[in-house]
């Protein structure tokens, strides 16, 4: 990915930062079942640079999605916090965190169930001005629904259409250009393409890095595909259940971690010269309702020792490694 214009706001400080942030379920007791408790984002410190795109990565259930959910705070966190521009959202009133979400939008995964299917897609485009008591007269509504439309490779005409009428792309551009209608400066994307066509995924990624380039604009890119994540972002973060095991400062950094190795490994890749042998992982995922005292990742690492298993690393910077690389393994690769 092209590198992100250099912003004309010199404050250094990260746009979003969160310091532990927590989030626990719990499970209904039944009659031959008791209560459990899972921690789906546990413990995670994370700085989302301005005008960058920061990745987040790791298989299904690792807690990608509740982590964005998080970050708007559309869930409450159980412990931790959650500053943005250096507000805490935990501390807003109802008043205030409405004001702060101008600012910060998210874009679903499935653009299918994201946009009622009741509204029209001026209607659907309008509504986060409605909601907002920005949206003006007839005629003005009209005009910005159209630019947004256009802003977004869409033809205004389809303007009075509804969902049913669109395609999966369509609908996706239409929920990106609802996402900009108040001019935020971040956006979570959370999985973006994965509903969609391989050949419309690409055209939506195109269109994702335009509007960055254009508008300056802050993502957190939430996807299960490494190599899209290595393609589209200037960090990448990689989940474990629940926890952050490594944050690679960009793209090409090698990983150290053995989770973002193999992960790394399965990304298939299309030239015949360039594949590789895929090392399989052994031994069972740990139980998310019964998370073992040490690392989560230690009954299927080849690295693991006693340590891993009864001690949980910590996500540190060790020495050796590039300037923002962190990492939470005992044993790290190429020490």
């Amino acid at each position: 990915m092209a590198d992100a214009p250099v912003s004309t706001n010199s404050n250094p400080r990260p746009l979003v930062q969160t310091r532990g942030l927590t989030r626990v379920f719990q499970s209904r007791a039944g009659l031959f079942a008791k209560q459990r408790t899972l921690a789906a984002v546990s413990d995670v410190d994370l700085d989302i640079p301005r005008g960058r795109v920061t990745g987040v990565v790791g298989e299904s259930g690792c807690g990608k999605s509740t982590l964005a959910r998080l970050v708007l705070r559309l869930l409450d966190a159980s412990s931790g916090s959650v500053h943005v521009d250096g507000t805490d959202l935990a501390s807003l009133p109802p008043a205030g965190l409405r004001a702060l979400r101008r600012r910060m939008q998210m874009v679903f995964q499935d653009p299918y169930s994201s946009i009622d299917p009741r509204y029209s897609v001026h209607d659907a485009v309008l509504e986060p001005l409605r909601v907002q008591g920005l949206a003006r007269d007839e005629a003005a509504n009209r005009a910005k629904v159209a630019s947004l439309m256009a802003m977004v490779g869409l033809n205004p005409v389809l303007a009075n259409t509804y969902p049913h009428q669109l395609s999966g792309g369509q609908k996706q551009r239409v929920g990106i250009a609802r996402a900009l209608a108040l001019q935020p400066d971040f956006l979570v994307l959370d999985e973006p393409t994965a509903s969609l066509d391989v050949s419309i995924q690409a055209q939506i990624i195109a269109l994702l890095e335009q509007l960055q380039a254009d508008l300056g604009l802050t993502y957190l890119f939430i996807s299960h595909d490494l190599g899209l994540v290595r393609y589209f972002c200037h960090r990448i973060v990689v989940m474990y259940l629940g926890r952050v095991v490594e944050i690679l400062p960009d793209p090409t950094a090698t990983p150290r971690h053995p989770y973002t190795q193999a992960l790394m490994e399965s990304t298939f890749e299309p030239d015949p010269r360039r594949r590789r042998t895929v090392t399989l992982l052994h031994g069972e995922i740990a139980d998310a309702f019964n998370l073992p005292a040490g690392c989560a990742y230690a009954a299927r690492c080849p690295q693991a020792t006693q340590r891993c298993r009864s001690e949980r690393p910590a996500l540190i910077q060790p020495d050796g490694t590039d300037q923002g690389h962190s990492l939470a393994c005992h044993h790290p690769l190429g020490s």
